[in-house]
């Protein structure tokens, strides 16, 4: 498999070079030197590989960079006080709700609780004595009630220590994932100080950004394509949830909110890097090349065409090919127009059709009217898999240095002749 990498690439720079050297042509419309021999000029024959245009479903994107944010998330605080005495969960923990999270130390709330019952036994005494007292007629109304009055507040102090006795207990609010442990056992913990941060997977989103003027080809329910890093590059699909009613005078852009299938929630991580690509518009089986096909010229598009010479390498004056039964094609620009892009391949609206034989390969350096023969990367490799590499690449070296040496040899005599 690695010899094969090495192959490919190797095909790709002799491919290049043969391309480059090939629009090199002898310089013509020069007076050549008075005694100079008039030659045949040398045509180069050069390789290109072509593809006919698809048909194929296209879209159009929005695209954006964001990341995962769980709308469910909880920073568990303390609300007891004392020494942490046992800690029962760690960062990436799958916790339910009511879950025991940490122990905080309970020895002296116990022992305030113990007194308060006592308390709270005594009081009641007191004030049964007294109803009874009351009831026989020999106690006074007054010293019922306050007995009373001293029976219910001893019960609410217990109540109220029985409460704090539960903080010494720290459980989860919500069901979802430890993401964040900061107490540890030994620490001090005060009231109010964080302790735990939970998210809830199942409620994972992604807000993105919108401008507004995008706004009338958003809805909801509306796909989009999300890469997550964190996921090793994998490819999920969102679709629009929710769509902020209000734009953000700071930025001109409108919150968008994407929701993730919910299979698809227990692979994600929050805050997660994520490469989104909204669907705008979609156009079923449209007419499309290779984006790297259509070329640019004075604010215009073309691409480079094939097509036949009606004459084979051996019947063309001055083609230096070494298989002399080559076809020969020439290459044509061709004006076209272009509609939706999907980063791979661009939509063709008008100037080629189905049939066209488009140049998708080796296009880039070629002049309007080049001759030229079809090739393809498979076959190059397989027309070099004997060779070296080291060969090949001292052989595609050499050829550019003669090259080279050829252009330097015809100005040097034309600067003689000057």
């Amino acid at each position: 498999m690695r010899y094969l990498g090495w192959i490919n690439w190797m095909a790709g720079i002799l491919f290049l070079l043969t391309t480059v050297s090939g629009c090199t042509q002898k310089a013509s419309g020069q007076t050549p030197p008075p005694n100079a021999t008039p030659k045949t000029e040398e045509k180069v024959l050069i390789p290109v590989e072509v593809s006919k245009p698809v048909r194929r479903d296209m879209s159009s994107f929005f695209e954006t960079t964001s990341r995962v944010l769980a709308e469910n998330r909880v920073e568990v605080v303390s609300k007891g006080t004392g020494a942490c005495q046992k800690v029962y969960v760690e960062e990436g923990n799958k916790v339910t709700a009511g879950q025991v999270l940490a122990e905080l130390d309970r020895k002296d709330l116990e022992t305030q609780i113990r007194q308060a019952r006592i308390a709270l036994q005594q009081h009641k005494t007191h004030y049964e004595i007294a109803e009874k007292s009351v009831a026989e007629g020999i106690g006074a109304p007054v010293e019922r009630d306050n007995a009373r009055f001293a029976y219910e507040q001893a019960k609410a102090a217990l109540e109220a220590q029985e409460l704090q006795l539960s903080h010494q207990t720290v459980t989860a609010p919500i069901s979802g994932i430890i993401t964040r442990r900061v107490v540890q056992e030994g620490m001090m913990v005060t009231m109010g100080m964080p302790l735990f941060s939970i998210v809830d997977p199942m409620s994972y989103a992604l807000p993105i950004q919108i401008p507004e003027k995008e706004l009338p080809r958003i809805s909801e329910g509306q796909l989009a394509y999300v890469r997550i890093d964190a996921a090793q590059g994998q490819e999920f699909k969102a679709r629009v949830r929710r769509i902020n009613p209000s734009v953000d005078p700071a930025t001109g852009t409108v919150k968008v909110t994407l929701d993730f299938d919910a299979a698809d929630k227990d692979k994600l991580r929050d805050a997660a890097f994520a490469r989104v690509r909204l669907v705008l518009d979609t156009r079923p089986q449209v007419l499309a090349v290779p984006k790297d096909a259509v070329l640019e010229d004075n604010a215009r598009n073309y691409v480079m065409i094939a097509e036949p010479a009606d004459d084979s390498a051996d019947t063309v004056p001055g083609v230096q090919n070494s298989d002399q039964n080559t076809m020969v094609y020439i290459a044509r620009k061709v004006e076209v127009e272009t509609g939706l892009d999907d980063g791979d391949y661009i939509e063709i609206t008008k100037g080629i059709d189905e049939n066209t034989p488009v140049i998708v390969m080796g296009q880039h350096t070629l002049k309007p009217d080049s001759l030229v023969t079809i090739t393809s990367a498979d076959k190059e490799i397989a027309n070099r898999q004997d060779i070296p590499l080291d060969e090949a690449l001292a052989r595609a070296r050499k050829k550019q240095e003669e090259e080279a040496q050829k252009k330097r040899a015809e100005q040097e005599a034309l600067n003689r002749q000057q």
